[in-house]
């Protein structure tokens, strides 16, 4: 690794000691080597330290660690950002796999836009692996655009993962909100597209894992137990992206965010001041409060138990 790496490959973890090591070494596997590795700890319980400072200790010992307190994976991006060294950054959850040619592929992507365009783009986007398949492509090798644009030019399904430019990204960080462990991350994206393309590619670089202790798997909990990140997404995109979205999508986004809203206890007065169509938030209102009740009620049922993990 260089003082400079091209890339920095951030691991959030929390309590995945039994994951760990097999993203690391995957990691490892490269044909791509220009990296630096950083695992941000959100206050794991387990083995996880001794885990890191045994490979730091044995064949890794460039791993670069650190601890915080049980924040949530976008607390621990932001940690990760402030301390990257790379050009590009990308996030590996601690159970996933990186594929030995990824790096490679995106180097070689990003190498080929012009040096004189370079500053124009955020970075890229890639395709992974879910279940042994890939998530769907786009029509062309690679789409140069934004994230806004691209919805109204396709529509492309499953999990995608980007590579961004550190510089870009000490610009955007999540925002954080007390109490709240989760931050939907198209949220940095969207707002990143308002002056940054990026080029959408059909590289599949990781192999996505979803343990049932993941995000993914707590989707419920972690949607009633973030509803000021949850209604600041969608604000942002029924106030500033309305045309880049269907009559159908909007009238979901003003449930969503109405819904996240009553879950924040932010009641209908505020939401009508904040909300464009006035109309719309009324006739859309009752059917949110309804979904908010059930929120409430899932809450109390599954409990709070801390964080539902950060990968």
């Amino acid at each position: 690794m260089t003082a400079s790496p091209f890339f920095t490959i951030f691991i959030p973890t929390y309590n995945r000691a039994y994951s760990l090591g097999d993203a690391i070494e995957s990691c490892y596997r490269s044909t791509f080597r220009d990296f630096e590795l950083l695992v941000i700890d959100d206050g794991s319980t387990d083995d996880t330290r001794r885990l890191v400072e045994k490979l730091q200790h044995g064949p890794h010992p460039d791993i670069r660690y650190a601890y915080q307190r049980n924040q949530g994976k976008h607390v621990a991006f932001n940690h990760a950002v402030a301390l990257a060294r790379g050009r590009l950054f990308m996030t590996l959850d601690s159970d996933d796999t990186l594929l030995e040619d990824g790096l490679e592929q995106i180097h070689s992507l990003w190498s080929s836009i012009p040096e004189a365009e370079r500053a124009s783009f955020a970075g890229i986007e890639f395709r992974c692996l879910e279940n042994g398949a890939a998530s769907s492509p786009y029509p062309e090798p690679y789409l140069d655009s934004t994230y806004l644009e691209k919805r109204l030019i396709c529509r492309s399904s499953g999990e995608k993962r980007s590579a961004y430019r550190v510089e870009v990204l000490k610009d955007y960080p999540y925002p954080v909100f007390a109490g709240e462990r989760y931050c939907r991350p198209g949220l940095i994206d969207i707002r990143m597209a308002r002056r940054y393309k990026t080029r959408f590619s059909n590289i599949i670089a990781i192999d996505a894992g979803h343990f049932t202790d993941g995000i993914g798997a707590n989707r419920r909990k972690v949607i009633a137990s973030a509803p000021h990140a949850y209604r600041q997404y969608f604000l942002e995109e029924i106030t500033e992206h309305r045309r880049y979205h269907t009559k159908k999508t909007l009238r979901s986004y003003y449930i969503r965010f109405s819904r996240s809203s009553f879950n924040a206890g932010i009641g209908l007065r505020r939401q009508y001041r904040e909300v464009p169509d006035k109309r719309r938030l009324l006739l859309i209102a009752p059917e949110a409060y309804l979904g908010s009740l059930m929120d409430r009620w899932s809450k109390r049922r599954i409990g709070r138990t801390g964080s539902p993990g950060v990968a």
